[in-house]
């Protein structure tokens, strides 16, 4: 059967992916797809008329999917989709067209990422087999201005709801447009600040990572937390969020140490960083001492103290219990090992990451086995990146089913009366919705709220430590 969304007033709504509900039960990279936006040093103008900011030509609609089963999407809860054949989309069932835009970087720089979005979108559009729904795909060339001409033609073409922009920039420009028209937007964003009032940030924030794991290492008793971030929007966004749920849990926030972005790889300064936050040098006058106190006795035991004593680097634990390093790639290995190196002992202090551990290729670093993180279910995510890689051919972005389960999200809500389809109190169902990424649900703040799973980085591949939440009922006493 192929895969949908589900709708229960009473219960979780389903986002529907067969292919995901068949496993039912973590990128990333969460994948991480860094918004770094094409300069656009254009100015806006917020009176202009929508038609003033139309481009030249109409963006060609969607593939052409015509060999696509469709299946009634209310009943899309147990098999895994098949992969979408062929190159046209179902005929229309009436004349009426439910009109959905979405707005990405389909030329530029980031086209890649963004014609990822718009492929898994189609497939949540052929999925959910609704001929009256009509996907619009608007380039907005990753630059505000592009995306303010893209949200003037998709409000002018009829939208009633618009996906997108990728870029928080881009918010900027799109929303008085569509809030002119009374139309809500859902972007791909994990830019927290640009939510609320009538925009819902549908990306992987680092806060609700963050949280996730916070919450499950003070469950398995650590109370002291300490972080190494970057210089960076990202460091700053991570330092905010362990503030803020260190508060909420009461725990202590023992250490924040930060570092430039352009430290280059062996830099003697990375070096003396890992000292800094380890209290490098002053276990090592601890160290001193305690051989100096012990080394003028002469029984046996303090000998053989001694002799244990001279074979270590420093004296004493540090005064955290978990550290939290928000890094990927190649510089998170190296952190993790110089950390390591200078007596920061991952046997003793519990490592945590966010989404950007989400990468296999960290089990090839020992300082990083053991480490725990958030991230979607990854058998969810696996059976996404394979039905895509099965039609189109290659692995897509990681941030790609976010468009899956946007589109599903918009198919389910197509189905209410036209008075009440996309309207806010629509997008912000308490009971959620279930997608490719898990369980989520839009409260009035407009952040997506997100069940994830606890991974843990094993000598050969990601453990799951705790499962994804199946719905957001709340735990019983």
């Amino acid at each position: 059967m192929t895969s949908c969304l589900k709708r229960n007033r009473n219960s979780l709504t389903y986002v529907g992916l067969v292919s995901l509900l068949a496993f039912i039960l973590t990128a990333c990279q969460p994948a991480k797809i860094a918004e770094i936006e094409p300069k656009d040093n254009t100015n806006t103008t917020a009176t202009q008329d929508l038609k003033d900011l139309l481009p030249p030509e109409r963006t060609p609609s969607t593939e052409d999917l015509s060999d696509t089963p469709t299946v009634d999407p209310l009943v899309r809860l147990i098999e895994p989709a098949p992969a979408v054949i062929g190159l046209r989309a179902p005929e229309a069932l009436t004349e009426e067209k439910i009109k959905i835009a979405i707005l990405l970087p389909l030329s530029g720089p980031t086209a890649a990422v963004g014609n990822d979005l718009l492929r898994a979108a189609n497939i949540a559009l052929f999925d959910l087999g609704n001929g009256q729904l009509e996907l619009l795909p608007l380039d907005t060339k990753g630059t505000p201005r592009g995306a303010e001409s893209a949200a003037a033609e998709a409000l002018v073409s009829g939208a009633e709801l618009i996906l997108g922009p990728l870029f928080s920039s881009s918010v900027a420009t799109v929303r008085p447009l569509a809030r002119e028209r009374g139309v809500n937007v859902i972007t791909f964003s994990t830019d927290t600040t640009v939510a609320g009032d009538g925009v819902y940030v549908m990306g992987l924030t680092v806060g609700q990572q963050i949280k996730r794991a916070m919450e499950f290492a003070y469950r398995q008793g650590l109370f002291n937390f300490a972080v190494l971030a970057p210089n960076s929007p990202y460091g700053d966004a991570v330092v905010k969020n362990v503030t803020e749920t260190s508060t909420a849990l009461g725990l202590s926030l023992d250490r924040t140490v930060r570092y430039p972005t352009d430290v280059p790889a062996g830099s003697q300064d990375l070096h003396e960083i890992a000292k800094i936050l380890g209290d490098y040098g002053l276990r090592q006058k601890q160290l001193e001492k305690e051989i100096e106190l012990y080394a003028a006795k002469e029984d046996a035991e303090s000998k053989a103290y001694v002799k244990r004593l001279e074979k270590l680097d420093t004296f004493g634990e540090v005064t955290f219990d978990a550290l939290i390093i928000p890094e990927g790639g190649a510089r998170l290995k190296e952190l993790a090992s110089l950390v390591s190196y200078y007596d920061v002992d991952p046997e003793v202090v519990q490592f945590i990451g966010t989404g950007l551990w989400e990468d296999p290729s960290l089990s090839a670093e020992p300082a990083l086995v053991g480490g725990w993180f958030s991230a979607p279910a990854p058998e969810k995510a696996a059976a996404f990146q394979k039905r895509f890689t099965e039609l189109y051919g290659y692995q897509p972005s990681r941030i790609a089913s976010l468009a899956y389960d946007a589109m599903a999200l918009a198919g389910v809500m197509a189905l209410d009366p036209a008075d009440i389809r996309f309207s806010r109190d629509a997008i912000e169902n308490p009971s959620g919705f279930t997608g490719y990424d898990g369980i989520f649900r839009f409260p009035e703040n407009g952040i997506a709220e997100r069940g994830l799973a606890v991974l843990e980085v094993g000598p050969k591949k990601q453990l799951v430590l705790e499962p994804e939440p199946e719905s957001f009922a709340p735990a019983l006493n």
